[in-house]
């Protein structure tokens, strides 16, 4: 949007945004945008707080007064404390813990169809219950998890990963497909339990702090990122957010 913007403008209609991430907004130089300090997928706050969305969105809209611009400012307010409060969201199954294996490759691989297994009933069902997926990226059915988190791992630790049966992209791309196409999985599954929802943070955090799946992740960016290959190194990008790489695992 805020790349859009710049054609609205030029048309003669001011325009304003609302931004998410500040680094993409300075790169971009919306003519007007107002950086808010929220949970990514919330520009207005956090829900059922009409007083503190019209806040967010008054300052937004002052924003149209400026005659000229590129005007980024940032909102001066974070939410109020305790305004995302909810009861505590945990993992619908409790994951498998560290287990002997016969190779670093092989251990790995084990924990995380392990952990798939558990997770299969929840995403089933949330699938059945929601009508759909987000699973499909790289092309294979939901049926291929096991193979998608295999290949990922062996990567992960250095072994040779061939590509699963049925896909038609090529490595090093097809790695972020498969990527997100477990990511979706494993989130599916984690939020169809019924009862309180995890916000977007609970879910990252323990996407990537607390599961097996998480672990290849970040060796998998690490391994893309560390490559001599430059299709490889921009393969990295996305597979694990950027706030979770410089806090590490």
């Amino acid at each position: 949007m805020g790349a859009l913007s710049h054609y609205i403008e030029a048309e003669g209609v001011a325009t304003v945004g609302i931004s998410l991430i500040r680094p993409h907004t300075v790169r971009i130089h919306p003519p007007r945008a107002l950086w808010v300090p929220f949970e990514l997928g919330r520009p207005l706050g956090v829900p059922d707080d009409p007083a503190f969305q019209r806040r967010v969105l008054e300052a937004a809209l002052a924003l149209a007064e400026r005659p000229s611009g590129p005007v980024l400012e940032d909102y001066p307010e974070d939410v109020p404390a305790g305004g995302d409060a909810h009861d505590e969201w945990a993992c619908p199954v409790a994951l498998p813990s560290l287990a002997p294996g016969d190779t670093p490759a092989e251990q790995l691989a084990r924990r995380a169809l392990d952990e798939v297994a558990r997770l299969r009933p929840w995403y089933e069902e949330a699938r059945r219950r929601r009508g759909r997926t987000t699973f499909g990226v790289s092309g294979l059915k939901p049926e291929a998890i096991d193979s998608i988190v295999e290949t990922l791992a062996l990567f992960a630790t250095g072994a040779p990963a061939d590509r699963p049966p049925g896909t038609t992209f090529e490595f090093p791309r097809l790695f972020r497909y498969l990527t997100d196409d477990a990511k979706s999985f494993y989130t599916e599954a984690a939020t169809a339990k019924p009862g309180p929802a995890p916000t977007g943070k609970e879910l990252a955090r323990w996407l990537y702090a607390e599961t097996v799946l998480g672990e290849i992740l970040f060796r998998v960016r690490g391994r893309l990122a560390a490559s001599d290959d430059a299709a490889e190194r921009r393969a990295q990008g996305g597979i694990v957010p950027g706030a979770f790489v410089q806090l590490g695992r």
